[in-house]
């Protein structure tokens, strides 16, 4: 049943494929933006992409588009700061084989291959694509609706994925966390993550690491969804009942700062004794390793809390990015 709504949506594309071939190329064609902290992106992408699949499912036989679709294409792998190579490449390069008999096509592909790094290492201009959109599971429809940004019909289909899913342990858990999360269902996660720490928990076999871990995990929905108060009560129980220094030396442990600072920053009323725990144990780490979500977070809840070290934190930081900008 959901399969086939995901069908239906990509059929939709007929429209845009139409409008293209009549002349106006305006939603398909490379179209350059700057995306804030992420740098240069191309405002077209996802609806290339959904034309791309159009073409690839519907078996449209129609080489000046996609030999058009894949110069644009090439502009964004060439422009784009976050590099990749993308599923759109990936079809175009597919559908554009079909077309390269007397190598027509080789400098397009040779060019692709050159576009970036993530290129130069991973694509494969001899790559080949299921072209059967009955082949497709439905865990397969779900992902290609996440891609192509179909949250409604990707709704629908999580929903289903849940009702014909008998058994849930960690992976297929993990997995339902992040649609809900792409679907914006963080509501449901909280007895997610709480079920994954509960398993966690009960397992002999799991370490000091596994169990911080889980713990990490929860007070980082807690802090997403601004449940503070919550998040404040997990950071003392980790700091009770788990043998954290086993874990100083690793990420994990400065995770668990991070987590320990945003609370104290959120929820100045209760987290004083939380703040002394983080700034003591922050100035047990070796100053080499801080980075600087330690650092912007540490100052924010030194801010918080009206302590002095926050002025110590923020010229540290500061000569470290003069430094850098050398």
């Amino acid at each position: 049943m959901g399969k086939g709504q995901l069908k239906s949506k990509i059929e939709e594309q007929q429209i845009i494929y139409q409008a293209l071939k009549a002349g106006n190329d305006d939603t398909v064609r490379y179209k350059e933006f700057h995306n804030g902290e992420w740098g240069t992106d191309d405002e077209n992408y996802t609806n290339r992409l959904r034309l791309a699949y159009y073409l690839l499912y519907c078996h449209i036989e129609d080489e000046e588009t996609v030999a058009f679709l894949f110069g644009e294409e090439l502009k964004d792998r060439e422009r784009n700061s976050f590099q990749g190579i993308g599923s759109t490449l990936q079809i175009l390069t597919h559908l554009i084989r079909k077309y390269n008999g007397d190598g027509k096509y080789a400098g397009l592909l040779e060019q692709a291959k050159s576009a970036n790094f993530d290129c130069a290492c991973g694509y494969d201009p001899d790559g080949q694509m299921e072209d059967d959109f009955g082949a497709n599971s439905l865990l397969d429809c779900i992902y290609l609706c996440q891609e192509m940004e179909y949250r409604d019909v990707m709704g629908s289909l999580v929903d289903e994925w849940k009702e014909n899913t008998t058994e849930w342990f960690a992976p297929n858990r993990r997995v339902l966390i992040d649609f809900n999360t792409f679907l914006g269902r963080d509501a449901e996660n909280e007895r997610l993550y709480q079920e994954q720490l509960a398993e966690i928990l009960s397992a002999e076999s799991n370490s000091t690491r596994d169990i911080i871990s889980g713990y990490k995990n929860l007070i980082r929905h807690y802090i997403h969804t601004c449940d503070y108060g919550k998040a404040l009560c997990l950071c003392e129980k980790v700091i009770k009942t788990t043998d954290y220094g086993q874990i100083r030396t690793i990420r994990l442990f400065k995770d668990i700062l991070e987590a320990c600072f945003e609370v104290t920053a959120n929820h100045t009323k209760g987290a004083a004794s939380l703040w002394k725990w983080a700034k003591t144990e922050l100035q047990k780490v070796p100053q080499s390793s801080w980075y600087g979500n330690l650092y912007t977070k540490g100052i924010a809840a030194a801010k918080a809390m009206n302590d002095p070290y926050a002025k110590q934190l923020e010229q540290e930081y500061e000569s470290i990015l003069a430094n850098f900008k050398r």
